[in-house]
């Protein structure tokens, strides 16, 4: 009986990890697979943290890692005389059997008869394993070649120890760590890298100018090595004696910064002896409460686990000022601006996060609690190391108050989950109520100047709203960095009545119902502003009105009539009724102006200053943002309109799914029309993705 018991138990467990897990894939190149690589937050560190991007899916490369900073590590392999470099010469291109946010499983088979299974795993944030289990059913010898080239400067070989090791040196430049900071202390931008192997170092070479060697001549270059290593380099080749039929070659890469050489054999040491499956099991804990969903296919299910995969990897632990893990924009790549700390409309990712580590989530959004000033002012960005205040005008600068509303949120699928005990969500509940509350009544007493009770941007107003370059409203009142303060806004007025109706709804929670009642007639009386002063019964649509005028013209007779996707946030905030809600969909469905092919843009497709092209960062005539369309979208739930909302996640999903098939990254905005993108890599607010998934998709 027991031994049937354990048996069940087996093949549940075996039937969870197959169905529910990314473990047992079949992911080829051109499947919806995220393939960035970062080590979780329990063992990383801000100053030195270097993640991977898996290329195995284009055919004029080698099978390779890359991190953008540091450099990238190549396969090529060699059997009899018979040399593969490109994934185009493979016999069975690679396929990925495993992915975890900080690891993964690749088989291949480079010639007929030569198979070989790649693990990798970023045990820490400084230390990366790899392992190649090889077979041989042949009769020639085979060799493998792992090339270290950094495309973006020269390294130096400063030791080498053929039994088993190479160090290298380079420099992390600060500038894509921080932003607008001369120093960071603790911070060195000297880094010593060191590979440790289980076995000999079989022949080696390094060059200057790798770049410039054509693929043809790779082989030729290959099939001899110099044995020279001498100088700065671009690229350094180690060859390996694959001389048994069967085996496995285990390496790993540490790295430190200046000042922790003494610590680079240790730790290396201790890298390559790390189990991988003991890394597999950290994962299915950490990942065991993903939601269990129906999926409409297995692209849309690849897309759910890789866009919480994606927010989890963006945390930090706790350091400086934050008491609590913390996260960044992104961590592969890193840029200084999205690097030192979390601002309001990136924190409507913990909405995604709260789906499987609430914990997490409501952490994250207690750092702002932390470092909340007296008067209830929150900073633009915080982080461990920085406050970000970016003061114009004379005022300092917050930002767009997403902030109750994904305490809200956060709170909700923690219950649902179950994951917190009571005491643990009755403290954040209340803790969010009380800063929350500070937080609106400083926007009331500071972004309502003219007191007439509708809100203006404040500060660096650019920076504030958000939407900070080409912006067809904005760029109509000028260049400064107030800009804004002229306008009676919209979005931040309709943001602020979301704001309150989330506290009102802690406050009946909390049986605060005096307080509860107070919201309520703020609210009402927000709400009834907004539609007296910025619907326009014309057009059927809302704007921002001048201060001056109080309409939507300014003193200069310009007209503020542009159909911005902000036009529906009142829909989001429960502001429109019926009829307006109504007027406000006929223009959302209307392929001529937002019902785009690839979601919805953040300016309507019939408005002049139209560009559907992404050629860079911080574009809001055009391009798609999810943090926008995932309020919209949940507003369209909350009016029980689940059918346009489901087909905005479709089209969201195939903007995402598109990329994801043929780069395996995730975008910070995407093209309402098109396929080509330039701008920042691995976002963290597309975990967003998620979260709409999940309402969607979810049982019930």
């Amino acid at each position: 009986m027991k031994n049937k018991t354990f048996i069940l138990i087996f093949l549940m467990a075996i039937l969870f990890i197959t169905l529910y897990s990314m473990e047992n894939l079949k992911c080829n190149a051109s499947s919806s697979l995220f393939t960035s690589y970062i080590a979780p937050y329990e063992r990383s560190s801000y100053f030195v943290d270097e993640g991977y991007h898996l290329v195995y899916y284009d055919d004029n490369s080698p099978l390779r890692l890359m991190n953008e900073s540091s450099g990238e590590i190549n396969f090529a392999f060699k059997l009899g005389s018979m040399f593969v470099y490109s994934i185009d010469d493979f016999y069975k291109k690679p396929v990925i059997t495993l992915s975890y946010p900080d690891s993964f499983v690749l088989e291949a088979e480079p010639f007929v008869g030569l198979k070989i299974v790649l693990r990798f795993a970023l045990y820490a944030s400084d230390s990366a394993i790899f392992e190649i289990e090889y077979r041989n059913k042949t009769k020639e010898d085979s060799m493998l070649y792992i090339m270290y080239g950094n495309n973006y400067q020269k390294v130096n070989v400063i030791n080498t120890n053929l039994d088993k090791s190479i160090t290298i040196s380079y420099k992390e430049p600060s500038k894509g760590v921080y932003f607008q900071q001369k120093e960071l202390k603790g911070f060195e931008e000297k880094r010593y890298s060191k590979f440790n192997f289980n076995r000999r170092i079989c022949s080696w070479a390094g060059y200057p100018d790798h770049n410039k060697v054509k693929k043809g001549k790779m082989f030729s270059r290959y099939e001899y090595l110099n044995g020279s290593i001498q100088g700065e380099l671009s690229e350094v080749v180690l060859s390996f004696d694959l001389y048994k039929k069967n085996g496995v070659l285990k390496f790993s890469k540490v790295t430190v910064q200046l000042g922790d050489e003494k610590k680079l054999d240790e730790i290396s040491d201790k890298a390559i002896n790390i189990s991988f499956d003991k890394i597999y099991a950290f994962n299915r804990e950490k990942l065991k409460n993903i939601p269990v969903l129906e999926f409409k296919n297995n692209q849309e299910r690849l897309l759910f686990y890789g866009g919480l995969y994606l927010g989890r990897q963006q945390f930090l632990p706790a350091a400086g000022q934050f008491p609590f893990p913390y996260y960044v924009f992104s961590r592969e790549p890193t840029w200084g601006w999205g690097h030192e700390g979390q601002v309001f409309h990136e924190s409507l990712s913990m909405q995604s996060l709260a789906l499987f580590d609430p914990e997490l989530a409501a952490n994250s959004q207690r750092n702002f609690m932390a470092v909340q000033e007296k008067d209830g002012y929150i900073p633009y960005r915080v982080g461990a190391y920085f406050t970000r205040t970016f003061p114009a005008g004379g005022e300092k600068t917050t930002s767009a108050p997403f902030y109750s509303w994904t305490n809200l949120e956060v709170y909700k699928m923690a219950v649902r989950s179950g994951n917190m005990s009571k005491k643990e969500l009755k403290e954040y509940l209340r803790d969010s109520y009380i800063s929350g509350k500070r937080f609106v009544n400083y926007l009331f007493e500071t972004r309502d100047k003219n007191k007439n009770g509708l809100l203006e941007w404040g500060g660096h107003t650019l920076l504030e709203c958000v939407r900070d370059y080409l912006n067809a409203v904005f760029d109509l009142l000028g260049k400064k960095p107030e800009t804004l303060n002229q306008l009676e806004a919209l979005d931040l007025s309709c943001m602020v009545v979301k704001e309150m109706a989330s506290l009102k709804e802690m406050a009946g929670i909390l049986k605060l119902k005096k307080e509860k009642k107070e919201w309520e007639n703020r609210i009402k009386k927000l709400a009834n502003l907004i539609n007296k002063y910025m619907w326009d019964k014309d057009t059927g649509f809302y704007y921002h009105v001048h201060k001056d005028t109080m309409n939507f013209k300014t003193p200069a007779n310009i007209s503020l009539k542009r159909k911005e996707i902000i036009g529906f946030l009142p829909i989001w905030a429960g502001i429109a009724d019926k009829n307006q809600t109504k007027e406000l969909i006929k223009h959302l469905k209307n392929p001529d102006e937002f019902w785009r092919k690839f979601g919805i843009p953040t300016l309507s497709a019939g408005d002049p200053y139209y560009d559907a092209q992404v050629l860079g960062c911080c574009r809001w005539n055009g391009p798609v943002w999810i943090t926008w369309v995932y309020p919209i979208f949940k507003g369209l739930i909350d009016y029980g309109y689940i059918d346009i909302a489901e087909e905005i996640l479709i089209k969201m999903e195939n903007a995402m799914i598109f990329q994801l098939e043929r780069n395996h990254r995730f975008w910070e905005s995407y093209s309402p029309d098109f396929t080509q993108l330039s701008c920042p890599k691995n976002y963290i607010w597309d975990t967003l993705i998620s979260r709409m998934i999940y309402e969607i998709r979810k049982a019930g």
